[in-house]
């Protein structure tokens, strides 16, 4: 048995075929066990269907993801962008899923200029929580007690994995900028938690990577 954590796309594909694209981040996936271009039975709850699943690795991502077809997806009761945990069953052959909607990382909190309604997420963050990438969306932030609405803003680098709010918000919830926290996302509200973590970062070693 071998399971895995991916990211639903909708694509157009054959209405019986999934990919799975795996290794996006850095541990190898449990998912490649499976044998390639086979016909495995998807199964939820007491939906099945039989389905053709190619691998592919390789491709520029933060996350796992699988793509299938929207009247697939719908069979199934699948969501676009929402996360999901497969897991294969090699006695007989099946693929079961499931909703995965609580993700957390961990991820170094930074001053950010662009306003005090905002909340900055790096791409490669925001891929790692599973946080839709839909610029202005509101995003609800809780530390501890507090909680508050953010419009989301996801910066044009690629490769930024920080997290950034305000100078007023830092202050007011007497955060530090420049340190580890841990975050965890809810898909099912919407919810970025955040808790602060002992590990710190000098500002000179932020990383400071190249465009998208």
């Amino acid at each position: 048995m071998a399971s895995g954590r991916l990211d639903l796309f909708i694509a157009k594909l054959p209405i019986h075929t999934v990919v799975l694209t795996l290794n996006c981040s850095d541990s190898a996936s449990e998912l490649l066990a499976i044998p390639r271009n086979v016909m495995l039975t998807l199964k939820r709850g007491t939906t099945k269907q039989a389905v053709q699943v190619q691998l592919l690795e390789g491709r520029e991502c933060f996350a796992d993801f699988m793509e299938m077809n929207y009247t697939l997806a719908r069979q199934f009761q699948l969501n676009a962008l929402r996360r999901y945990l497969l897991t294969y069953h090699p006695l007989d052959q099946s693929l079961t899923i499931k909703p995965e909607p609580l993700s957390e990382t961990t991820a170094f909190l930074t001053s950010s200029t662009i306003g005090n309604s905002t909340l900055s997420v790096g791409y490669e963050l925001l891929s790692r929580l599973g946080i839709p990438e839909r610029q202005g969306a509101i995003i609800k932030v809780r530390n501890g007690r507090n909680f508050s609405r953010f419009r989301l803003h996801v910066p044009a680098n690629l490769s930024d994995d920080r997290l950034k709010l305000s100078s007023y918000w830092l202050q007011k919830w007497k955060l530090n900028a420049n340190h580890n926290h841990l975050l965890q996302f809810d898909q099912r509200n919407f919810t970025l938690s955040l808790t602060p973590s002992i590990t710190h970062m000098p500002k000179d070693s932020l990383n400071n990577k190249g465009p998208r």
